[in-house]
């Protein structure tokens, strides 16, 4: 018999043409990019949910944990009217709805014009991507769906908010400039969790704190200002009540990716204030250095107030008696802590739109910072 002898392919070359498919594969059109409620596999997790990673930019871990995260905080929200004439009908979901969508970089790999760059890119991808989420539903109709997209590889993170979450521009970019510093060093599950508990509480104070006007008096309340905020923005679609169809923010990381911080590294004498530093930069930023001083002693006297108040407190007292029990096995202290998160809920749904202004005006001084966030609290 005759045969047919194929010619020999270098070994590189496979690893190159393979490497070059894999990452063919990573790259979506919003057409083609998952459903993580339908299609959970293809996101990367077991079953259905509000996370889409198919490019494994996260762990699975970070994964499962981002999703358990978001579905408990809109735990929260389900007990929060949602108070847009369009959600009046409460026999539908009102509820605010958080999905996250991961990709690894967007550029080459949408049907848009080549000539563009990223950012247009991931704000068309996002917009697309979010009607298709809602099977491009009527827009007189409940729309409170948050849609945060990362784009790992080109730096990128856009938000879309609907406009019944009544989420200000302000508010989503707040949302990324206080998680900033996750995203730099490369934790970005670490970053949207941030950012989910930010809309979170923005979004309680927007439905829960309401003024009303009274009969004969100018609608000039708070309230009405809030409204007012969701008709002039730059990026809003409008319709016949002239509000948002939806509104986005895109943020551009320009720095390049740094490796987790490893606190391990540090030699140990130098070890405690160099956690202390990190807090006082994750918590207040570290831009302006002259204020280091301050909040490295916000950050202590804080961690000594709250030690001192743990001590007689009943509910870490029951955490660590339980973390003590034999009968609690394995990651007895983990299970220990699960018995507060019920306590944790309630003080959260009860104090989340003020915690906010704690953050600013007790955590960061510096009228700067603080006038800064009071402005965004007041347009929530």
């Amino acid at each position: 018999m005759f045969g047919i002898r194929l010619p020999s392919i270098p070994c590189q070359f496979l690893f190159v043409f393979s490497a070059f498919m894999a990452r063919l594969r990573c790259q979506f059109s919003p057409q083609s990019y998952p459903d993580p409620r339908i299609d959970p596999l293809s996101c990367r997790l077991l079953l259905p949910s509000q996370v889409c990673d198919p490019s494994e930019i996260l762990t699975p871990d970070e994964r499962r944990i981002l999703n358990e995260k978001i579905v408990r905080l809109q735990q929260i929200t389900a007990n929060i009217k949602n108070t847009s004439p369009a959600c009046a009908d409460t026999t539908k979901s009102t509820n605010l709805f958080i999905m996250v969508a991961l990709v690894d970089r967007l550029n080459n790999a949408l049907p848009f014009d080549g000539s563009s760059d990223h950012s247009a890119n991931i704000e068309k991808f996002t917009n697309q991507l979010r009607s298709k989420y809602q099977h491009f539903q009527d827009i007189s109709l409940c729309d409170p769906l948050v849609l945060i997209v990362n784009a790992h590889g080109d730096r990128q993170v856009f938000t879309v908010a609907g406009r019944d979450a009544k989420l200000s521009r302000e508010v989503l970019q707040a949302a990324f400039q206080r998680n900033v510093g996750h995203f730099r060093g490369g934790n970005y599950a670490l970053g949207l969790e941030g950012m989910a508990e930010y809309i979170v509480s923005a979004y309680g104070a927007a439905h829960i704190v309401q003024v009303p006007s009274f009969p004969g008096e100018p609608n000039t309340k708070k309230g009405t200002k809030n409204n007012e905020s969701f008709s002039n923005g730059p990026s809003a679609v409008s319709y016949g009540m002239g509000q948002f169809v939806a509104h986005g923010v895109r943020q551009q990381q320009r720095l390049t990716t740094e490796k987790k911080f490893n606190i391990e590294s540090i030699p140990e004498e130098d070890r405690l204030w160099t956690r202390i530093l990190a807090k006082a930069m994750a918590q207040c930023g570290g831009e302006e250095q002259g204020k280091m001083v301050k909040y490295a002693q916000t950050v202590v006297e804080d961690a000594m107030d709250i030690s001192l108040k743990l001590i007689s407190d009943p509910h870490y007292n029951r955490i660590e008696e339980d973390s003590q029990s034999m009968e609690n096995g394995p990651n007895a202290r983990e299970k220990a802590w699960q018995s507060i998160k019920g306590h944790l809920e309630q003080i959260y749904a009860k104090y989340g739109g003020q915690m906010q202004q704690m953050n600013a005006a007790e955590q960061c001084p510096g009228p700067k910072r603080g006038e800064k966030t009071l402005k965004i609290l007041r347009l929530n």
